[in-house]
């Protein structure tokens, strides 16, 4: 069985149709490509998202903490609260429960959110850690990733592949000899921009933002074929505006990975009226975050127009770059 996130027509036909809406109060429940639910309270609305950390990730419970946190901002909210499950290994001492949890609270302090509970317990048949994070938030307005309108700017913050340049780095450094010692550094330094809470927030505050998501597994095109699929629209990418770190281009080109359908937690994708451009890059901007411009949502048709002038069609990314990988080597520690 292929590995990694259910493709669409999997996840529509095996999960999702199971699922029934029975409370009026649910106004987004689980839908192929959106990032969070939003609960309709009293006071306003309730924004939560739940991710799993399934591999033998380094600094799993940060990891654990920050994907999930990242989904919530999504809507534009800070996230305030988490909880998470954490299940290790029948062999991990509890040092490793520890790492663990000292993880965990870094990340929430960073993003300024609580750890309210969870659960934690030693698992039978379990041979590494599993970190499973919750984020809350509470909220007056929102987004989500379907909002995406006709002739909106597609914005994309800091660069593609950011995660899956980390892992790389780590998990592939017998594959990457030839390669600088000052290259393998920076690519698994890119985990530290992990987080995009800050500029989510920044640009939903200025009004101009219409849809945001965080691409994940299948990366930037995987991420904006979700977008369009849940908004009803086509869109138009240039491969040659879309930013990339210098060492994800000597990493994937050393190892002849497309950075744009690599794992790509730590940039937002964003659209934005176009009237509103200007204030939305200059927000983010504003919290020290990169922001550019690389296409266009509209119309029916999704294509990438490649740097040596190729269009390509672009649909929904079944295999990431990161799982592909897997046949040839030992798997990476991923989520």
């Amino acid at each position: 069985m292929r590995l990694g996130k259910l493709d669409r027509v999997t996840l529509e036909r095996t999960v999702l149709r199971h699922f029934r809406k029975t409370r009026k109060e649910l106004l987004l429940g689980p839908e192929f490509g959106v990032d969070v639910a939003v609960i309709k309270e009293p006071w306003g609305y309730m924004i939560t998202s739940t991710d799993p950390i399934t591999g033998e990730v380094e600094d799993i419970g940060w990891y654990s903490v920050h994907v999930s946190c990242n989904d919530v901002a999504t809507s534009g909210n800070r996230p305030e609260f988490v909880e998470t499950v954490v299940m290790v290994g029948e062999d991990e001492g509890d040092d490793r429960l520890e790492a663990i949890s000292k993880g965990i609270e870094r990340a929430a302090r960073k993003v300024g959110a609580d750890v309210v509970g969870g659960h934690t317990e030693r698992t039978p048949g379990l041979d590494h850690s599993i970190v499973v994070t919750t984020a809350f938030a509470f909220a007056n307005s929102y987004v989500t990733a379907a909002g995406a309108k006709e002739g909106d700017a597609m914005v994309i913050t800091k660069s593609a592949g950011i995660e899956g340049t980390s892992i790389l780095a780590s998990a592939f450094e017998d594959r990457l000899r030839g390669l600088s010692k000052r290259t393998l550094a920076e690519g698994r330094g890119l985990r530290r921009f992990i987080s995009v809470v800050d500029e989510a927030e920044a640009a939903f505050r200025t009004g101009g933002v219409h849809a945001m998501h965080d691409p994940t597994e299948g990366g930037v095109l995987g991420g904006l074929y979700e977008m369009g699929a849940g908004s009803g629209l086509g869109f138009r990418v240039e491969e040659a505006k879309i930013p990339l770190a210098r060492s994800t281009k000597e990493i994937c080109g050393k190892l002849g990975v497309d950075p744009l359908r690599l794992i790509a937690s730590g940039s937002m994708l964003m659209a934005v009226a176009p009237e509103k451009l200007g204030a939305v890059l200059a927000a983010v901007e504003g919290v020290g975050v990169e922001a550019t411009v690389i296409g266009r949502f509209g119309g029916r048709g999704s294509s990438l127009i490649r740097s040596g002038g190729t269009i390509e069609r672009v649909g929904e990314t079944l295999l990431d770059e990161l799982w592909r990988m897997t046949d040839s080597v030992q798997r990476p520690k991923r989520r």
